[in-house]
């Protein structure tokens, strides 16, 4: 049974939102055909950017919609009113932005990562900080979802939005100047250290753990709103 309600309420967000995400689609889709049809770094740059911005804004619009204007509008009230409990309410609002997001992140990183390498744009060496680049978006949008959840406040999300897209400027530009790091980008072969890989792991982590303590504190509040 709660199986069933969670995947009613996540197919109810999906069916509201599936026109925005269809064209946050198209956007990342124009994005990859940019970037690997018409040749030159700079249309890699615009069509990356085009990816960039369409992962950004279905992230941003879907926690901004399925989470924060229900509290602003009062519909999360009305929901818990129905025979829904609330840490499905919760699960569903997880597992509907998380589901969405990722999707988007899966496009944009394959894409990031074949066009990159068949075109020739960067060499062999960069990947790894492709990889850490596009793994630490993970982190911080599970970040952003989770102060919406928690808080369910525009002004807090707001925040921790800007707040994270500085912190995430330093935080790659501090991982570039690395030795173990900086010193291969340029090289012809990917170099697999220690360094990278821990990287990878603890972003990996902190993305898992996030969400799960969003879980746990949730269910431990008394209601909703």
């Amino acid at each position: 049974m709660t199986n069933k309600v969670v995947y009613k309420l996540i197919s109810n967000d999906l069916k509201i939102n599936r026109t925005p995400i269809l064209l946050w689609a198209l956007t990342a889709v124009t994005g990859i055909v940019v970037a690997y049809f018409i040749p030159g770094l700079v249309a890699a740059n615009i069509g990356f950017s085009l990816l960039a911005s369409a992962i950004i804004g279905v992230g941003i619009h879907m926690l901004a919609h399925t989470v924060l204007y229900d509290n602003l509008k009062g519909t999360h009230i009305f929901v818990m009113s129905l025979p829904i409990n609330f840490k499905q309410y919760t699960l569903a609002k997880l597992s509907v932005n998380l589901l969405v997001f990722y999707f988007m992140w899966a496009l944009l990183s394959a894409a990031c990562i074949y066009v990159t390498l068949s075109r020739g744009i960067f060499p062999a060496g960069s990947l790894p900080m492709v990889l850490m680049v596009l793994f630490s978006i993970l982190p911080v949008y599970s970040l952003m979802l989770s102060i919406s959840i928690l808080t369910q406040s525009i002004g807090y999300t707001i925040v921790t939005v800007v707040t994270l897209n500085f912190a995430t400027v330093a935080y790659l530009w501090k991982i570039v100047y690395l030795d173990s790091i900086g010193s291969y980008v340029w090289g012809d072969h990917a170099v697999w250290n220690s360094t990278v890989l821990g990287i990878i792991l603890i972003q990996l982590l902190v993305t898992i753990i996030i969400p799960v303590s969003t879980i746990i504190i949730q269910f431990k509040k008394k209601d909703v709103i």
